[in-house]
């Protein structure tokens, strides 16, 4: 192993020559096959090898991609700041003292004019706002925020975050607080162009400039993420300079708001302490620890970096803080606080739930597993319905997977048997998983799961139904599958879930045609086999074979069989009889495995008929002219069926069914008991 990662490390490998020289070393296929399993080996060591470095990284790559597009920022604030101070000093060097006094003196005109003009530009705010109203079709009303104004619009290009191909024109609007995208109405006239698609609140967006695809820039608003190509490099610059300053003008009016509100309420806790210093002891509101302060950034950070867990701890923790100290916060402040939390709650339900969703090109290759994490997360976070709703849709998505697999190949009962072994192998798999691992305690969920089941087992049976039943199939192959079905749905009851009255309720109908079909094409081919029926012997040639007939009615619990025997390969039965009462034995058994209470009748019919055909037909022999010499052997045979070999089928019947006396035997033997019994010793 050591010399082979040598070679294959060697900057001037080739896998031809080593290919060859491997060739020419090796002795016999079993070095090569040796050699082979090496390569393998090799393969699977370098793949585990990456894995764990691209785990290891991971976090790294995270931080260093933030690191740069925070330099990147810097970089670019520092740019912005150069070019302002140039402007500035260009400025100042083309000014003079003249022009001072001049401004001065304007300056002390126009502030007789203040309140005309700010009613003016009032008016041009709110009426810039109220055309931008009219020309987005479905939009906010944008005048109810006072001091908001429009910054910058343009027309811009929206890529795919994945492949960076162009997905719509879109036109976007900055204000001062927000971002509004709009999507072009090419066929709509009058004064609304555009349609309202998404609005952002710029202080949770962030923008990073795209150095890799041409005037692009990235607008990030957890979870989404958009990007947009500008017309030319000049108007990107212009956005994301324009984006700069209004995230700025932001920052700078929560500090404000933030300000005014501290003071305000720094005020009311001393008069409140004035008033009642004289009645209670001096206490003061406990301050916020510094992780609740950070608590929506840091769940951000968390569900970005796909640490769901510790956004899970995190969201726990912080319920349990505020639930204990309600009486020593604010209202205010833990109101604000809840809607954090709830925001980010619900994001992380909106990515977890992306984790379970199931479309055409997404396959869980993870299985049930790779759903488990999703799951217990959203069972933690009050979110148990939602959560299996999705984990149904992923147990239906690979049950179907499982079963694309198996192919019929072969015969019908071989497909049978491998789909009905996928089918209860892979829904056991995914009842012990559900039950047991991702909602072992919720009643609702478990009725949930056997609604499922009850879907899927019905889908199920109707694929099968179209296979089994199909013309010329046997009852033998009937029976067969459905003992397999049984066997299956039977392992399945371990976990407590009955599907047997599903799987018969699906058979009743489909089994009864087959059933009747039988029937008849039984009844005519015995009625072949008379017409063809000589009332001789059965002569098998030799004392062998004539043992072998013996042994195996032996086998079938006739005790008394060699008494039909006559010299040494003649026995006293027809060849008819004997085709008949192996025919019936393999049909009863068949019926027996079948038999069911919806089915009884559908059997019994089908017994009795058959056996009375056969019956009827021995009749017809006896008072044929054609067969008067041979009234012996036809009554001994007569009587071997309905003495012995009814007695023992209906033993058989009695015992599998449970009922002790059936109406089949007793009905057979009244309406045939007019055969005679007579001349039978002489040929015993």
């Amino acid at each position: 192993m050591d010399s082979l990662i040598k070679s294959v490390g060697e900057s001037d490998y080739q896998p031809e020559k080593y290919v060859k020289e491997l060739s020419q070393r090796c002795m016999g296929p079993e070095e090569l096959l040796q050699q082979k399993t090496n390569v393998q080996s090799l393969g699977e060591q370098i793949n585990t090898m990456l894995k764990k470095n691209v785990f290891y990284n991971y976090i790294q790559f995270i931080d260093t991609a933030k690191e740069i597009a925070n330099l990147e920022g810097e970089m670019y604030q520092l740019s912005h700041l150069l070019t302002e101070q140039a402007s500035l000093l260009n400025s100042l060097a083309s000014s003079s003292i003249v022009s001072e006094q001049i401004s001065k003196s304007g300056k002390e005109v126009n502030g007789v004019q203040n309140t005309e003009v700010d009613n003016v530009v009032e008016e041009k705010r709110v009426h810039k706002l109220l055309n931008i109203m009219e020309r987005v079709e479905n939009c906010n009303n944008l005048v109810d925020v006072p001091d908001r104004k429009c910054l910058h619009e343009g027309d811009l290009l929206e890529l795919d975050p994945i492949e960076n191909t162009p997905v719509q024109r879109i036109h976007c609007y900055l204000f001062t607080d927000i971002c509004i995208v709009a999507s072009w109405l090419s066929s709509r006239r009058g004064p609304a162009r555009y349609r309202f698609q998404s609005m952002y609140d710029l202080c949770n967006l962030a923008v990073v400039n795209i150095k890799d695809i041409k005037n692009s820039f990235k607008l990030l608003a957890f979870p989404e993420t958009r990007v947009f190509q500008a017309p030319n490099t000049g108007l990107k610059n212009d956005w994301l300079s324009k984006f700069e300053v209004a995230k700025k003008s932001q920052i700078s009016v929560e500090s404000k708001m933030k300000s005014s509100v501290d003071h305000k309420m720094i005020q009311r806790t001393d008069s409140i302490q004035l008033v009642h210093n004289s009645f209670e002891p001096e206490t003061t509101e406990p301050e916020l620890p510094e992780w609740i302060i950070d608590l929506a950034d840091d769940l951000d950070v968390l569900i970005a970096q796909r640490h769901f867990e510790d956004a899970n701890s995190l969201i726990s923790k912080a319920r349990q803080y505020l639930e204990e100290h309600s009486d020593q916060i604010s209202t205010s402040i833990e109101q604000e606080i809840k809607t954090k939390l709830e925001n980010r709650i619900q994001a992380l339900t909106l990515v977890l739930t992306k984790e379970l969703q199931v479309s055409p090109d997404k396959s869980h290759k993870g299985g049930l597993r790779a759903a488990r994490r999703a799951v217990r997360i959203l069972n933690q976070l009050d979110k148990s319905s939602q959560a299996c709703d999705l984990f149904l849709k992923v147990c239906s998505n690979l049950l179907k997977s499982q079963l694309q697999y198996v192919k019929r190949d072969g015969a019908m009962s071989t497909f049978v048997k491998k789909y009905s072994m996928v089918f209860f192998g892979t829904t056991i798999e995914i009842t012990h998983e559900f039950l047991y691992k991702a909602f072992p305690k919720s009643s609702a969920c478990s009725s949930a799961f056997i609604l499922w089941t009850i879907q899927e087992v019905n889908d199920f049976m109707v694929i099968l139904n179209k296979h089994m039943f199909v013309p010329q199939t046997s009852l033998s192959n009937l029976s067969e599958c459905i003992k397999v079905i049984h066997k299956n749905c039977q392992e399945l009851c371990d976990y407590g879930i009955d599907l047997q009255f599903q799987i018969d309720g699906q058979l009743r109908v489909p089994l009864t045609k087959s059933i009747n079909d039988i029937k008849d094409k039984t009844i005519e081919v015995i009625k072949i086999r008379f017409s063809e029926d000589k009332w001789k012997p059965f002569n098998l040639k030799t004392k062998q074979q004539r043992d072998k007939i013996v042994e195996e009615y032996t086998n079938y619990g006739f005790s008394n069989i060699e008494s039909y025997n006559k010299g040494e390969s003649w026995i006293m039965l027809t060849q008819n009889t004997i085709t008949f009462t192996r025919t019936y034995l393999l049909l009863l058994n068949d019926c027996l495995v079948l038999y069911s209470t919806d089915l009884a009748n559908v059997i019994d019919q089908l017994l009795y008929e058959v056996f009375a055909a056969h019956c009827n037909y021995i009749k017809s022999s006896m008072k044929n002219k054609n067969f008067v010499n041979d009234i012996n052997i036809i009554t001994t045979n007569a009587r071997f069926i309905l003495d012995i070999f009814l007695s023992h089928c209906f033993k058989v019947y009695s015992a599998s069914t449970g009922n002790v006396n059936p109406q089949i035997h007793t009905r057979l033997k009244s309406e045939f008991s007019v055969i005679p019994t007579q001349n039978i010793t002489g040929y015993i």
